[in-house]
């Protein structure tokens, strides 16, 4: 079995997402310790379709575009941002301080075609340019220096950013945000025994300190959403070449 908590974890709060795992195996000891991002495979669709997967985190747009059909839905972590339905998130538009062009003006920075909140957020807006970086972060930097001028960021990443990177967040200034969607689902293998795995996220979060819930982005829940939420979303058309 394996099992990885991937999409918001970073080196500076690795130590407490295992320390969220170890909580999630006091009441479920057969599952496996949390395999870090940077040993999973290089193709992440592969390590999600795993048929020994325990438990993950992937993107709400490969969910509904392909793996929903392959997967349990097991979850959704809530992160309890503002103004934000319970299991749900949004992106933040960051520009550098100060621009004050019309988004369609911008060069935007992207993560991922497959991305949720770093694409298809954007909702078909047109723009000047598209820059593909590979990850958020990667994004907010390439705008903060000027190699693009705007990049949708999901806000619990933001919020890590805030966290992590102060430097690069005080030379970004949020434009705006999105409007929300389902938040980030939490899958395991089709055929999965669902309610230990729901348990023990909740016995863990419950636990969870102060300190690891900061360093975490503020997780809280977990919320079953309804599966119909993700697939209601439409597919964006890649961005331009």
């Amino acid at each position: 079995m394996i099992a990885s908590l991937p999409m918001y974890w970073r080196q500076e709060n690795a130590t407490a997402w295992r320390r969220l795992w170890t909580l999630v195996r006091d009441t479920s000891p057969g599952l496996p310790p949390l395999t870090p991002p940077e040993d999973l495979p290089q193709d992440w669709m592969d390590h999600w379709r795993a048929p020994d997967l325990a438990l993950s985190q992937t993107c709400g747009l490969p969910f509904r575009a392909a793996l929903h059909r392959s997967v349990d839905y097991v979850g959704t972590l809530d992160f309890d941002l503002p103004d934000t339905p319970a299991g749900h998130y949004h992106s933040v538009v960051l520009t550098r301080t100060g621009e004050d062009r019309p988004e369609q003006d911008l060069r935007l920075a992207y993560n991922s075609a497959d991305s949720q909140s770093g694409w298809a957020a954007t909702e078909g807006a047109p723009f000047a340019g598209y820059i593909p970086t590979g990850a958020h972060r990667a994004s907010a930097e390439a705008v903060a220096q000027g190699a693009a001028d705007v990049a949708f960021v999901d806000a619990v990443t933001w919020r890590l950013v805030e966290i992590y990177d102060p430097d690069l967040a005080q030379r970004l200034a949020v434009r705006r945000r999105t409007r929300a969607t389902p938040g980030l689902p939490l899958i395991a293998a089709r055929g999965s025994d669902l309610s230990p795995l729901q348990k023990g996220i909740s016995h863990a979060l419950d636990r969870l300190t102060a300190e690891d819930r900061h360093a975490l982005g503020g997780p809280r829940g977990p919320v079953v959403l309804e599966v119909d939420a993700y697939l209601a979303l439409p597919i964006p058309a890649p961005p331009p070449l």
